[in-house]
C-alpha cells in the first residue's frame, strides 16, 4: 500500500519546515547542514519528527508541489500552534491559519473534496473550551466548507471525547462526518523524557531510607489551585518538611504578590472551605519567595535533560503535581505529570477530574493502594482539594515506619512507571491517524 504522503512547502536537508507560517532566517538555519540558531523564541516544525517520523512504514514526507490539481492520493498536511498566539486568533474569518500560511488552494481543495486531511497539532495544551471547538468549526466548516471530520485536531485535552461529545449534544450537531471533527486526545509531553532515558541511567529508589523532605511541589505560575494548596501545606506545619518552589509576585505581573492574587481570585470564602484563616495565608507569603534550584530557562524546567533536579525527588517522598488545569474540565497532563515517572517518584495529582484514571489508560499504575484517589472522580473542585487537602494531613502524621514500609511496598509501581515511559506510546497514536485516514484499508 502506498504510503500516506505528510506534506510539507518547505523541506531542508535536515527536515520539514513548519507550515503554520512563512519561513524566515531561522527556519532556514534549523534545517540546513551544519545551521544552527541559539533563540528559544523560534519554533521549528516538530509534528514530523516527534509525530510522523516514528511510522514511516505508513507515512512519508512530501513537497506540496508534487501534490497536482486532481490528485486522489491520500495526504496530510500538518500545523503545528503555539500557545503564545491566541487560539481564535489561527482561525480567524478569511485572515486565518491558511491564509497566514500561504497554503496551496489547490490542497485545500483536495482536502474538501478528495483525500486530503488538515491536522492541527496542539497537543503541547489542552485547548478544548466551547469558544475554541466554535472557532474550529466556525474557520474549517463554515468560511472554508471543509467536512470537518477531514480535519484531525490532536489536542493534549486527554478527556477529549467527553468534552466533544458534551459539545456537541448541547449545541445539537448531527453526529456524522461533515459535521463532526476528528478529535484525537494526544499527552504529548509524555514523550519529551525518552531521550533522557535512553542517554542516562535509571534512577536509584533506596527502599531503606527515609528522605529529610515528605513533599515535592514545583510551582512557575500563579494559578488558583497552587494559591490554595499553598496555605493547606502550611495549615499543616509540612512547609519546612517540603521542597517547594513559589514566588513572592506573579512571574509574569509583578506588581501582583500572593496576597494580592488571593485577594483578587476571591479566595477567602474558599480558604474558610479550607480550614484555612487569614493568619495561615499571611504566614506562608512571609516565607517567600521559596526558591529551590532557580532555574528560569523555559526548555530546562520541562525538560530537565540533565537531571539536575534528581536530588529533590530523591530526597523527598512524594510529589505534588500542581498541573496546569485544576478547575477547568479539560484534564491536562503535561510534562508535570511525567516528570516523577522519570525519576521513579510517588505523586498526587492536583489537576481536573479524571486525569488519574486517563493516566491508567495510557498504562501507568497510580496509588489507590496506599491513600485513596477517588479524588480523581469528584467534579466538584472544592470537594476535589478538601479531598486531597485530607490526604496531605494523613501524610503529615506518618511515622518513619510508615514511610519506610511504604517505600518497599510502593517501588514496583516505580519501576513499572519508568518502563511505560521508557517504551514510548507514540507508535499508537501514529497508527490512529493512519486509521482515520485510511480507514479500512489501514
Amino acid at each position: 500500500m502506498e504510503k500516506t504522503k505528510v506534506v510539507y512547502s518547505w523541506i531542508g536537508p535536515r527536515g520539514p519546515i513548519w507550515n503554520t507560517e512563512l519561513p524566515n532566517v531561522y527556519s532556514f538555519a534549523c534545517v540546513t547542514f551544519e545551521g544552527q540558531t541559539n533563540s528559544t523564541k523560534f519554533n521549528a516544525d516538530d509534528t514530523w519528527l516527534s509525530f510522523f517520523s516514528h511510522g514511516k512504514d505508513m507515512f512519508e514526507m512530501y513537497p506540496s508541489p508534487a501534490i497536482e490539481e486532481n490528485d486522489d492520493r491520500h495526504f496530510i498536511i500538518p500545523f503545528s500552534l503555539v500557545w503564545r498566539i491566541n487560539f481564535e486568533s489561527y482561525f480567524l474569518g478569511r485572515t486565518g491559519l491558511l491564509e497566514f500560511a500561504h497554503t496551496p488552494w489547490h490542497l485545500i481543495n483536495l482536502v474538501r473534496e478528495k483525500n486530503g486531511y488538515i491536522l492541527i497539532d496542539y497537543s503541547v495544551e489542552a485547548f478544548l473550551e466551547h469558544r475554541h471547538i466554535n472557532a474550529l468549526h466556525a474557520y474549517f466548516g463554515q468560511i472554508h466548507n471543509i467536512p470537518l471530520h477531514k480535519i484531525i485536531y490532536l489536542t493534549g485535552t486527554v478527556n477529549a471525547k467527553e468534552i466533544y461529545d458534551e459539545y456537541c449534544l448541547v449545541k445539537n450537531i448531527p453526529d456524522t462526518p461533515e459535521n463532526r471533527l476528528t478529535i484525537v486526545p494526544y499527552a504529548a509531553s509524555q514523550h519529551i523524557f525518552r531521550p533522557n532515558l535512553e542517554e542516562h541511567p535509571e534512577p536509584e529508589y533506596n527502599t531503606e531510607i527515609v528522605p529529610e523532605k515528605l513533599f515535592l511541589s514545583w510551582n512557575r505560575r500563579y494559578r488558583q489551585h497552587r494559591l490554595e494548596l499553598a496555605p493547606i501545606l502550611e495549615l499543616h506545619n509540612v512547609v519546612e518538611r517540603s521542597y517547594i518552589s513559589f514566588s513572592r509576585s506573579h512571574i509574569e505581573n509583578p506588581s501582583l504578590d500572593f496576597l494580592n492574587e488571593a485577594s483578587s481570585l476571591s479566595l477567602h470564602n474558599r480558604f474558610n472551605d479550607l480550614g484555612i484563616t487569614r493568619e495561615i495565608v499571611e504566614r506562608f507569603y512571609n516565607r517567600l519567595p521559596l526558591v529551590l534550584d532557580g532555574e528560569d530557562e523555559i526548555v530546562q524546567m520541562c525538560q530537565d535533560h540533565d537531571n539536575v533536579s534528581r536530588p529533590y525527588y530523591q530526597n523527598s517522598l512524594i510529589s505534588l503535581i500542581t498541573e496546569t488545569n485544576f478547575y477547568n474540565v479539560e484534564g491536562t497532563l503535561t510534562e508535570k505529570s511525567f516528570k516523577p515517572f522519570k525519576e521513579k517518584h510517588p505523586f498526587i495529582l492536583v489537576g481536573a477530574f479524571g486525569c488519574l484514571k486517563a493516566m491508567r489508560d495510557l498504562g501507568f499504575r497510580t496509588f489507590g493502594e496506599f491513600w485513596d484517589e477517588s479524588y480523581d472522580t469528584i467534579q466538584d473542585p472544592t470537594l476535589r482539594m478538601k479531598a486531597i487537602a485530607k490526604i496531605i494531613e494523613q501524610m503529615s502524621h506518618w511515622s518513619n515506619e510508615q514511610i519506610l514500609e511504604f517505600r518497599r511496598n510502593v517501588k514496583p509501581i516505580l519501576d513499572h512507571n519508568y518502563q511505560v515511559l521508557k517504551n514510548s506510546s507514540r507508535r499508537h497514536i501514529v497508527e490512529k491517524v493512519h486509521h482515520i485516514v485510511r480507514g479500512s484499508d489501514a
